[in-house]
């Protein structure tokens, strides 16, 4: 039988953790209060303690000070309502077991404590995090959305794995990358980004890697390159997908083996860095269709953290639009309740960028005092066609357009393109849902919504082998 504190001022939280502890054959106490759990803790020496941020007189975090005091080993599973990314990094940082958000299910909690109890921590289990303890602008959000992704920023900060970010065109993929890196062992280190959309395939490899003096016409001086400028920090790579074929290979290499070759130089060069990338597009897919190297997706995503769009999580617009408004009016400018409720109405398709935009935009108009809805700029249309991974319905879409195009264009299938077209388009559906039928007609017909003697026709037209007889 383990021994287990909670700590927390709800009494229904006490109530349900107590009462799931006690169902799995444990001791427990329970405090309402830091102070309180201290006290208990000198005396019960729990095995694992459950801890509430948010508590009256010395908070959580404090007292996982005062924890640690009398037990090193102890694990510490910290729950909140409230996380944030500075209270998920305090919480990393001190060494928390386990950072759960409420509300939680039994399930959450229960295997936490299960790991827990089967994990004894070495003493120096603590992530060392050589982070100031300035925010990071704009990286705001009290949503359960955010807690989430700050959660897993503040793990990730604490590791030396490859991450990568995903999340739309504005979401602040680049600003969770920089939290990453200040929150790190390298917050001392360089924090090198780079942009790969902005890079053409010739140049890419120079910016990347570097050059030497005389490599080629222009190059005039040698040039460290961005790897090498991350040495011992952190190396950003925005718009991950957009890396050319042939740079992926060199990069791959670069990451394996922690060194790089300059172009024109006939000597490696030393480097070693941590790598977060970033995309807006879906990777996976890339690599479905042979766009992206698979063993470099590999090499660039031990973790992933996704990051919503504005739009889920409209309980943090005004708290960014207040954030904005302090920050580019000086203290001066107040957002009226009308113009929140604005805020609140629009889509957000271009993010936390957008809203920035249209707040930086208002305060130009209102200059100080109130901030009123006319002074937002129009709302923008959707460039979600343009920033966000095509869907396989999208790119069907595309094909089918550029193949009616095609056949329009020739003149001699001049009275004969429609069925032409449903040549094209129909047999790859037909032979599909055939084989997902398990080569029967009969379901195959069903799935399609056709009777089964015009399915056999159809197949036989397009020359489609079924399974005969069923």
């Amino acid at each position: 039988m383990s021994k287990i504190l909670v700590v927390d001022d709800e009494p229904s939280i006490c109530w349900g953790l107590s009462r799931l502890a006690e169902s799995l054959g444990h001791q427990v106490q329970v405090a309402s209060s830091a102070e309180q759990g201290v006290t208990l803790a000198a005396e019960f020496h729990p095995d694992v303690i459950v801890l509430d941020v948010r508590l009256p007189g010395v908070d959580g975090l404090t007292a996982m000070k005062l924890f640690r005091r009398l037990s090193e080993q102890t694990p510490i599973i910290v729950i909140t309502a409230f996380g944030d990314l500075k209270t998920a990094v305090t919480a990393v940082e001190q060494g928390a077991f386990e950072y759960i958000l409420k509300p939680f299910d039994l399930h959450e909690i229960r295997t936490a404590i299960e790991r827990a109890l089967r994990r004894t921590p070495p003493g120096a289990s603590a992530a060392t995090i050589a982070a100031s303890s300035a925010g990071v602008e704009g990286m705001l959000g009290c949503s359960p959305a955010m807690q989430v992704a700050f959660k897993r920023i503040a793990l990730a900060a604490a590791s030396e794995a490859a991450v990568l970010l995903t999340g739309e065109s504005g979401v602040g993929k680049e600003l969770a990358a920089l939290a990453m890196h200040r929150h790190s062992p390298r917050a001392t280190g360089p924090f090198v980004a780079v942009n790969m959309a902005a890079l053409s395939a010739n140049l890419a490899e120079a910016e990347l890697f570097g050059h030497v003096e005389g490599a080629f016409t222009g190059a005039t001086q040698t040039r460290r390159g961005l790897l090498a400028q991350a040495n011992g920090g952190t190396l950003f790579i925005d718009e991950v997908a957009e890396i050319p074929p042939s740079i992926q290979v060199k990069l791959l290499r670069a990451l394996d083996q922690g060194e790089i070759l300059p172009v024109g130089a006939d000597r490696p060069v030393k480097t070693e860095f941590r790598v977060v990338s970033a995309t807006h597009q879906d990777l996976h897919q890339l690599v479905d269709r042979g766009e992206f190297r698979h063993d470099l997706f590999y090499r660039l995503c031990t973790f992933e953290i996704s990051l919503p769009p504005l739009r889920d999580r409209p309980q943090d617009v005004p708290l960014l639009a207040n954030y904005f408004a302090g920050q580019f009016g000086n203290g001066r400018a107040v957002l009226a309740q009308e113009t929140i409720d604005e805020l609140l109405r629009r889509p957000w398709y271009g993010n936390v960028r957008e809203l920035r935009k249209a707040i930086e935009h208002a305060l130009v108009l209102a200059r100080s005092g109130s901030v009123l809805p006319s002074h937002l700029p129009a709302p923008l249309p959707s460039f979600q066609s343009s920033s966000s991974p095509k869907t396989a319905e999208g790119r069907l879409n595309e094909a089918v357009t550029e193949l009616a195009q095609s056949l329009l264009k020739n003149p001699e299938l001049n009275g004969d393109v429609y069925d032409r077209f449903l040549q094209v388009v129909e047999k790859p559906l037909l032979t599909t849902a055939l084989s997902q039928s398990g080569n029967q007609c009969a379901p195959a017909a069903r799935v399609l919504g056709l009777h089964r003697t015009t399915l056999k026709r159809k197949l036989d037209q397009h020359g489609i082998a079924d399974g005969g007889a069923e």
